[in-house]
């Protein structure tokens, strides 16, 4: 099984030094995958009928070699859903071939958050024939423009069902009910497959760490249901993060205790990495979705941590902590209910 971390955010573009501190974690956690698909790449997505510049080939190369040597398979992805033309194929064969050269066998092609009338199944279909026959020895995966089951079901057409008649060695990418979900259950997934062929591989994009739809959020949390390894209900689960080092070598350790059985809550792996206890006391404010109410213990917390502490990773959680501050003291009122909005605060 797949397993490992996504680059596939919006907002945010690692640094190589950054990615290579990633590949390490990632064998540390016995993880086996990094997909390669920032969505602030211009030559993944909005110019991706361009060549990468020779010196991000050569910084690209040493990235493959170090994640060679800790057994980390690359998947690179390239997104031209958004300016697809069948008469295009000729720019997606050539950066296909390119990174063929460089040793990458794992490509995938990436449909998702496009205008809806470039949903086109019969086009994204044809695309992916002629990536089978132009590469029969490649790995091929997909991501649909439809790629949770919300989606679906508020489509009126059938492009899913459409899509999914293309060859079944192509694994297509699925976030879950929702594009944000955290609940990866073997009920959760079964229904999800009855959506797909029956021998239609699924790999899970997981979205729980992410946080480029609510920005300065900070998301941690443990997973609210996993599914058994064993059963192999799925071909692969990798996550999506922050583009936040810190955070994502978090979400990271998460997993490969996840994947591992290794139950070790969110306030355990802070503990382990030295977190401030007022830090560790609030770690319920960084889950998916939030209560709107505070303990004066929280609120006493909450002030430490803002104006007191000067740790050296306080830069990352000082927005969201500030914005927590003005939730916690109920400001202007039209600016409150936005922030709750935002941050997934339940009254």
């Amino acid at each position: 099984m797949l397993t490992g971390y996504i680059e596939g955010y919006y907002g945010v573009e690692l640094s190589w030094k950054e990615r290579n501190s990633i590949i390490s974690k990632l064998h540390e956690a016995g993880c086996n995958t990094y997909f390669y698909c920032p969505k602030e790449d211009p030559y993944h997505r909005v110019k991706w009928k361009d060549d990468y510049p020779v010196g991000w080939i050569e910084d690209f190369k040493e990235f493959k070699s170090n994640a060679d040597r800790a057994g980390i398979d690359i998947i690179f992805g390239i997104s031209p859903g958004a300016s697809l033309d069948l008469k295009d194929f000729e720019y997606l064969q050539r950066k296909i071939e390119i990174f063929k050269e460089l040793s990458i066998e794992n490509f995938c092609i990436l449909f998702d958050d496009i205008p809806k009338e470039k949903e086109q199944f019969s086009l994204h279909r044809k695309v992916l024939e002629l990536c089978l026959e132009k590469f029969p020895n490649i790995k091929l995966s997909c991501v649909p423009s439809q790629y949770c089951k919300n989606m679906v079901e508020k489509s009126n057409n059938n492009y899913l069902t459409e899509l999914d008649k293309v060859d079944t060695s192509i694994p297509f990418f699925w976030t879950g009910n929702q594009v944000i979900t955290s609940n990866y259950s073997n009920n959760n997934i079964d229904r999800w497959k009855e959506l797909f062929r029956e021998d239609r591989d699924l790999i899970i994009w997981d979205n729980t760490f992410a946080n480029d739809y609510c920005v300065p959020k900070i998301v941690m949390q443990n997973f609210d249901g996993f599914f058994s390894i064993d059963d192999k209900k799925v071909s692969g689960f990798l996550l999506n993060a922050s583009g936040i080092e810190l955070i994502d070598l978090i979400a990271i350790e998460i997993l490969g205790d996840m994947l591992k059985e290794n139950h070790r809550t969110l306030e355990d792996i802070l503990k382990d990495r030295g977190f401030p206890k007022e830090l560790i006391n609030l770690s319920h404010f960084f889950k998916i979705n939030i209560s709107s109410s505070f303990s004066d213990d929280e609120k006493k917390d909450l002030d430490y941590l803002l104006w007191e502490w000067n740790g050296k990773i306080k830069k990352f959680f000082y927005p969201y902590l500030h914005q927590l501050n003005q939730i916690f003291n109920e400001t202007d009122q039209d600016e409150l209910n936005g922030l709750k909005k935002r941050f997934r605060v339940k009254e």
